[in-house]
């Protein structure tokens, strides 16, 4: 596979859902990522993916004050958000952990829905760059990732998803998408696999 066809997308890494003090963590996210050691394999998967020009991407949920994106008949999963008065811009919540900081040369989109591609400009920056391979990472399992490659396989890319990249917010939620859902929409993979595939 060639690196510049390629893109790393990960996808919900951030503080309110990953990381212990975040308001979502009581959702088993954290639980499950901290189980898996998902942070440190999507780290060092970061890593030897921009040493081989793959372009990385970053889909973090992030609302305005006042959360004038959601309507009153959203997804409840996202209207969620100003109940518990969550992800909002420019807030520790919707910042990733150091562990998985944006670097120089990253691109970071911003959504307020359960798919990376819905009212973004991601598939606008895909085309342009000629990226036709995406190597999808996140949490959860069965919402953003799946939404995602649901959508961007009707879209026509290539999906890859990486399964150790990946966390739910519980394991059966995780190993229900990843065995019967995702394979419908793409590929699963893993981090070794996809890196020693890579041009």
């Amino acid at each position: 596979m060639k690196a510049s066809k390629s893109a790393l997308i990960i996808m919900h890494c951030q503080n309110d859902i990953v990381d212990p003090k975040g308001l979502y963590s009581h959702s088993g996210s954290f639980a499950e990522v901290s189980r898996r050691g998902t942070l440190d394999i999507i780290s060092k998967t970061l890593a030897e993916a921009r040493a081989k020009g793959v372009q990385i991407f970053y889909v973090n949920n992030k609302f305005s004050e006042g959360y004038p994106e959601l309507g009153d008949h959203n997804l409840p999963i996202c209207t969620a958000a100003r109940t518990t008065n969550s992800f909002l811009v420019n807030t520790w919540g919707t910042d990733n952990p150091d562990i998985i900081k944006p670097q120089p040369g990253d691109i970071e989109i911003i959504n307020t829905n359960t798919s990376a591609f819905s009212y973004t400009t991601l598939d606008q920056i895909l085309r342009a760059k000629g990226i036709t391979e995406l190597y999808l990472g996140g949490v959860a399992t069965n919402f953003v990732v799946e939404s995602t490659a649901r959508y961007g396989s009707e879209l026509g890319y290539n999906i890859h998803v990486v399964e150790d990249c990946c966390a739910s917010w519980t394991q059966e939620m995780h190993e229900f998408a990843i065995q019967y859902t995702l394979p419908q929409y793409g590929e699963v993979t893993d981090s070794a696999t996809m890196l020693a595939s890579l041009e």
